[in-house]
């Protein structure tokens, strides 16, 4: 493959491929063990939240090779998740029962969805970046990179005032590394599920290189 490549914006068309490039992105992640089905219905929301901001990147031959997503005013969409749990749990049902270690990861979570949605506000001038997965049999082309330059614009284009996003802080250098390279900023280090460090990194478009 070569490095000809199209971004553009995703549609609902693209959730087949969004979920296939999650899973193989993210194998034994908290998200990928509840399945392709709480995974297709997760990413369908993002998509019906009107203040959605979502990207995917084809190669020449159009096929979907990575994915970016995220949300304006992210209190409203954690509202909306918050008021589909019972409809994500039966989502994820079947990998649950296989799996019932993973009830307490969803009771944390569910939890943490609900402090999103209460202290965060309603501020539409805060973007938030979600997730971004890129195929592993096409990375060294810089699609990771065109698809956060996109979103970014996009946020700005919006009137963002910020991006923010979460990552791991632990073994996990050439993503921290990215996100710096593209300007986000480290701003706090926190403890998250089962003591899992994670970096908050924010992007601010007064001191950017985003104009």
């Amino acid at each position: 493959m070569n490095n000809t490549f199209k971004a553009r914006a995703a549609v609902s068309s693209d959730l087949p491929a969004i979920v296939n490039i999650h899973n193989a992105a993210f194998p034994g992640f908290f998200m990928t063990l509840l399945g392709p089905v709480f995974l297709r219905r997760y990413y369908q929301l993002v998509l019906e939240y009107p203040l959605h901001l979502a990207f995917v990147i084809e190669d020449n031959s159009g096929v979907v090779r990575g994915f970016v997503v995220g949300f304006q005013a992210p209190s409203l969409f954690y509202e909306q998740l918050r008021a589909r749990k019972l409809q994500f749990g039966l989502a994820a049902i079947g990998y649950l029962i296989l799996r019932p270690k993973l009830w307490m990861r969803v009771f944390n979570n569910a939890r943490r969805v609900d402090d999103a949605a209460s202290q965060m506000g309603s501020d539409q001038q805060i973007v938030e970046l979600t997730s971004i997965g890129i195929d592993p049999s096409a990375k060294q082309h810089g699609f990771g990179t065109k698809l956060v330059t996109m979103f970014l614009e996009m946020a700005k284009q919006n009137q963002a005032d910020h991006v923010v996003l979460t990552t791991d802080a632990l073994q996990n250098d050439s993503v921290n590394a990215f996100y710096q390279k593209l300007g986000f900023k480290l701003t706090r280090v926190f403890e998250g599920t089962k003591g899992r460090l994670m970096n908050e990194y924010l992007f601010q478009f007064n001191n950017s290189i985003i104009r």
